[in-house]
């Protein structure tokens, strides 16, 4: 009885020590060095190849705000319902009424070019690539 209940107890801990590390492997790749905020969060990506202009409904967009050690910011993270999958709409972001500021979600960077603090270009670039936790 004792040594079924020993390796019982080994058993559970080799599931879960590979559960752990299976979800540790399922971070981002070191490659992955670029960094991406969408909906308050810190997400990880890499360049990738471009493609043509693809339907509007079928792309996310990703704003690259202008200003030193400013991270872009994307409109939607995977877990969103209307997350693309990473097919992305590349705008430039130009502050014009404010300072440089680091934004971390779509929301508030929308707000604030409604107020006249920044500009929002027209498209630059599409690319996919997904976004990936850290």
């Amino acid at each position: 009885m004792r040594k079924t209940r020993g390796l019982l107890t080994a058993l559970l801990v080799a599931v879960l020590a590979s559960a752990f590390l299976a979800n540790a492997s399922a971070a981002a790749p070191a490659r992955a060095a670029i960094r991406v905020y969408a909906n308050d969060v810190v997400w990880a990506s890499f360049d990738a190849a471009d493609f043509k202009p693809a339907p509007a409904q079928s792309l996310d967009k990703i704003y690259v705000l202008q200003g030193e050690g400013l991270m872009p910011v994307a409109e939607a993270s995977p877990g969103d319902p209307e997350y693309n999958g990473g097919r992305w709409e590349v705008h430039m972001v130009s502050f014009t009424g404010m300072a440089p500021t680091q934004f971390t979600n779509d929301e508030d960077l929308l707000d604030h070019a409604s107020l006249g603090h920044l500009t929002i270009g027209d498209p630059v670039r599409y690319f996919e690539c997904p976004i990936l936790p850290l």
